[in-house]
């Protein structure tokens, strides 16, 4: 049996903890035994974890912030642990990441693994590439956007035996950023249990018969949910009677409430916070819109397809690979209007609709069975 440590911050709501949990979900156990290590919360999925998984929560948070801070917050706390861990971050400055050598002992002890997957880039990754004792060493990639330090990241990289990246178009981009990872990018997808999601679903939480339009996602700038309201305008101006639920929470909530006040619809476009299971507000939606600018594959796209609800979506790398516009979706450019016009043509043209909903549905490669089968050949180096 190989042993398997992932490394995460957490597991809160959000689509890189959703894409871990069900691929925690679907290992073999007993082919593999799990560790996980999380670093800053243990969160709102971590009861869907099986029992086989062994979760270590070491709280890293005393390392945040400025030195002096950060030094007063561990004694304070005496917090020995982080002490350490931010004198490691301090030597990391000067001598580089490989003073990170030190750091997986004071999270784990002694330890040694056949696979080490650090599932985000920053701390996860350089654990997984500097610290962990392992045989083999795997990053993902999850960002529809190079947001890293170039060459930070491309040193990290030259540790790992493969950097998995969630679609072709991210591949590209990452292969054009830093050629010289080619040899070590895997293309595969987060995966979507279209059976687990539709038994989650349950009955409707509408209890009204007006006209109901979802957006699910994290209410942060890169996701453009301030494009919601020209079309919500616009779909009053139509006379048309409906609630648009936005489910979701981050830094750009403030600014949102201050919209529907500002265009008078707190009476529909209401602002659901964030849910663990969003899948009664998907399937039970007339649409789902999807405003981003960004994403890499875009996993909640694909669960509302998978839950058959038609789909308004912006132009970014992930969903123009999955989406063919006008056949199982429609497509919009990456502004207000587009969005807006978009939303009132499928809603105002009956046969669009029926036409884009009688395909809607979660494209194979998707499936469980086939990314699990990817994983676990990169995992064992077989690819």
């Amino acid at each position: 049996m190989k042993h398997i440590l992932f490394i995460n911050g957490h597991l809160n709501t959000g689509g890189v903890e959703r894409s871990l949990v069900d691929v925690l979900k679907h290992m073999d156990y007993e082919k593999y035994a799990v560790d996980l290590l999380l670093l800053e919360d243990t969160g709102d999925y971590v009861s869907e974890l099986p029992p086989e998984v062994k979760t270590r929560f070491r709280d890293i948070h005393h390392t945040y912030g400025g030195f002096a801070s950060s030094i007063r917050q561990c004694i304070t706390a005496h917090d020995w642990m982080c002490l350490r861990l931010r004198m490691l971050f301090l030597l990391r400055k000067i001598l580089g990441s490989r003073a990170l050598k030190p750091a997986a002992a004071l999270l784990l002890g002694e330890h040694y693994y056949d696979c080490v997957i650090g599932f985000r880039p920053g701390i996860c990754a350089d654990l997984a590439g500097y610290s962990v004792k392992a045989k083999r060493r795997i990053t993902w990639w999850h960002y529809g956007e190079f947001n890293v330090d170039r060459v930070a990241y491309d040193d990290m990289c030259s540790r790992m035996d493969a950097v998995a990246v969630v679609s072709q178009s991210c591949k590209e981009m990452l292969q054009g950023q830093l050629p010289g990872l080619a040899d070590k990018l895997v293309y595969i997808p987060n995966m979507l249990d279209a059976v687990a999601i539709g038994q989650k679903a349950g009955n409707s939480p509408y209890t009204d018969d007006m006209l109901h339009i979802v957006s699910v996602g994290r209410l942060a700038p890169e996701k453009h949910f301030e494009n919601v309201f020209p079309a919500a305008k616009a779909l009053r101006q139509a006379g048309i009677d409906f609630a648009w639920h936005v489910i979701g929470d981050g830094p750009e909530r403030s600014k949102l409430e201050a919209l529907i006040v500002e265009n008078d619809l707190k009476d529909h476009v209401i602002l659901e916070g964030s849910k663990t299971n969003p899948y009664p507000y998907m399937k039970y939606a007339d649409l789902f819109v999807h405003p981003s600018y960004v994403e890499s594959q875009g996993l909640t796209v694909l669960e509302a397809m998978a839950l058959g609800v038609p789909c308004v979506v912006t132009k970014s790398l992930g969903p123009c690979e999955f989406i063919e516009d006008g056949v199982n979706g429609l497509l919009t450019e990456q502004s207000p209007e587009s969005l807006a016009e978009e939303v009132l043509a499928i809603l105002n043209d009956k046969k669009l609709y029926q036409y884009i909903k009688e395909n809607t549905k979660c494209p194979k490669q998707f499936g469980p069975e086939r990314v699990m089968k990817q994983i676990e050949t990169m995992i064992d180096g077989e690819m």
